[in-house]
């Protein structure tokens, strides 16, 4: 389904009221970016660009109603071992209108982890979204 993440340095578009907004706790050795790929009601994808997250808070729309993959990579390099390591987290998001989505993106010490909340503004709650396999879209 998801043929992995495109590198060709297509920027996410900013047109989008945003609604899901990033918070990145990494060291400096350390990239990271989100891609983000729509997907349509046969369960194929399309690549619609990426963002770095090279600052403490990123801001993105992420359009409601729609399902998306959200697919964040880090990677490493040690010039000095002349080593350099990846890891990857896709899940498959459906954000709700006039829901806010708040997603965590740690990476210390060679464990990373990405948690993403749903949060309802009108009544001042959320729940934590599990992750979703993108090979568990059932195409309608």
């Amino acid at each position: 389904m998801l043929a992995g993440c495109s590198s060709s340095g297509k920027t996410y578009p900013d047109a989008l009221p945003k609604n899901v907004h990033v918070r990145v706790d990494t060291s400096s050795q350390v990239r990271a970016a989100v891609h983000i790929h729509r997907v349509d009601a046969k369960c194929l994808t399309e690549y619609e660009g990426t963002l770095q997250l090279d600052r403490p808070a990123v801001e993105l729309g992420v359009p409601a109603g729609r399902s998306s993959v959200l697919a964040v990579t880090f990677s490493t390099s040690s010039r000095l071992a002349g080593s350099s390591t990846s890891a990857r987290y896709a899940t498959l998001l459906t954000p709700r209108a006039g829901y806010r989505y708040d997603v965590e993106v740690k990476y210390r010490e060679n464990i990373y982890g990405v948690t993403i909340r749903e949060i309802d503004p009108r009544r001042s709650s959320s729940r934590e979204i599990e992750r979703r396999d993108p090979s568990t879209c059932k195409a309608l």
